[in-house]
């Protein structure tokens, strides 16, 4: 098994995810050092997106150790969030269902395997828990669908939202806070909801703890499926508290916004 180091502290967004993706190809195992939370977040994703297992080590408040492997695992893809501090399971469930058949998290909270178990119970898919010290195995399976003859590609309404200010539109700050929130609102009662809304500059204070106005209004999209993510390194330059969704990294951005059948700017 060939496995390598790779020393990310001090890199910026997305670079440890960058050079971690260019490792995996070359090696079976990458251990990679970050020196912030959010890097860790966003390797988790990268990881359980190509369907490799990862797991994370909290050496100190300023270093963490991933390590993610390739290996053919019986379990699928496992994805540890018992050192995560606001990873939303079910997303991470929804991530690995797309690329894999099944999917092991490791959680801490009776509330996260309930929230798993709901998912599964409405997908139909396969669940299981277990306990582990320290928190719930929860195995996820679904059943594996025939491969089709392909067909030419149908464009589907399908679309995700972005939102790069804490209002909409320009000219009176008051009203463009007002117009957002009706904004929000509405996109929730829209018969076809988004499948993703990314924040980044100032739209990252409305998914913050204490100065967003709109937090009624994300929380109902987000149960109703929409998955919400941030800009990292906007959550670092706001000091954004997440009271909504997850840290993204700019390599994420791209490749969400480059793959939308549709992309709305409000």
């Amino acid at each position: 098994m060939k496995k390598e180091i790779l020393d990310a502290q001090g890199l910026a967004c997305p670079m440890p995810v960058i050079q971690t993706k260019k490792l995996l190809l070359e090696n079976d195992v990458v251990e990679t050092i970050v020196d912030n939370f959010i890097a860790t977040q966003n390797l988790e994703k990268m990881a359980t997106q190509l369907g490799f297992n990862f797991s994370v080590k909290e050496e100190a408040k300023d270093k963490y150790i991933v390590t993610i492997s390739k290996g053919e695992a019986s379990e699928g893809v496992v994805v540890d969030t018992l050192c995560d501090k606001c990873v939303v399971p079910v997303t991470q469930a929804t991530r690995a269902l797309e690329e894999d058949t099944k999917v092991t998290l490791l959680v801490k909270t009776e509330d996260s395997v309930e929230s798993l178990r709901k998912f599964a119970d409405k997908n139909s898919y396969e669940f299981k828990v277990s306990d582990i010290e320290g928190g719930f195995k929860v195995e996820i399976t679904r059943e594996e669908t025939p491969q089709l003859e392909a067909l030419p590609v149908v464009k589907d309404d399908s679309y995700i939202v972005v939102i790069n200010k804490d209002q909409m539109g320009h000219g009176s700050e008051e009203l463009g806070k007002r117009l957002i929130k009706a904004y929000l609102y509405a996109l929730g009662e829209q018969e076809v909801l988004p499948k993703k809304i990314i924040f980044y500059n100032n739209g990252g204070i409305l998914v913050d703890k204490t100065r967003s106005h709109v937090l009624e209004e994300l929380k109902t999209l987000e149960e109703g499926g929409v998955e919400i993510v941030c800009c990292g390194a906007c959550i670092d330059y706001h000091k954004i508290d997440l009271a909504v969704g997850n840290p993204t990294n700019m390599y994420f951005i791209v490749e969400d916004m480059r793959k939308a059948n549709k992309v709305i700017q409000p």
